[in-house]
Parts: C-alpha cells; sequence; structure tokens
C-alpha cells in the first residue's frame, strides 16, 4: 500500500496517508476540516537502503554468492567471465544455448 502526502489548503498542515487500492483520497483536513490536495512525493533513495540488489557496485563475491555470472567485454567480441558459473568465454557470434 503506499504512502501520499496531503496538505490542507486552509490551515496549511501536512498529512501522511496509506491509502488501499481503490481507496478514495482524503477530502477534508483533520485538524480544521478544510480541503485537501495531494502533494508530489519525491521517491525513495534506493541506493541508500542496504539490501543487495540497491547497492551502487557490486564486488564478484556479491554476484557470484546470489548464483548470477558477470562477463567482462574483451573487446573483440567476446566476453570473459570474471565471477560466478557458467562458461569461461562467450562469444558474441557464438552464444550458448
Amino acid at each position: 500500500m503506499p504512502l501520499f502526502d496531503f496538505q490542507c489548503t486552509a490551515c496549511g498542515t501536512v498529512r501522511e496517508v496509506l491509502l488501499r487500492s481503490g481507496q478514495a483520497d482524503p477530502t477534508r483536513c483533520q485538524a480544521c476540516g478544510g480541503e485537501v490536495r495531494r502533494l508530489l512525493s519525491a521517491p525513495a533513495d534506493l541506493k541508500r537502503m542496504d539490501a543487495f540488489f540497491h547497492k551502487e557496485t557490486f564486488s564478484d563475491a556479491d554476484i557470484a554468492s546470489k548464483g548470477l555470472t558477470k562477463y567482462v567485454n574483451r573487446g573483440d567480441g567476446t566476453y570473459e567471465k570474471a565471477a560466478g558459473s557458467g562458461p569461461d568465454v562467450m562469444s558474441r557470434d557464438k552464444l550458448p544455448l
């Protein structure tokens, strides 16, 4: 369920509201009864979260521990495995099936 910020046009009070899917936006301020409007909110900064998939950079050990494979472009149309399991070298002309 997403959180939304609403501001009263009369008193300026800002309130954060958790809305279920299909639930109507609040129309009145709880403090003064004035009309409220939904504010634009900044999205969460996912790079600052501590979960694996929200990191900015990953070590080869992190990649391998999650069961993923990292390949590095050698520049000649081939890719060399740097982390994880899989073929040691892949060619863009002969990709494994």
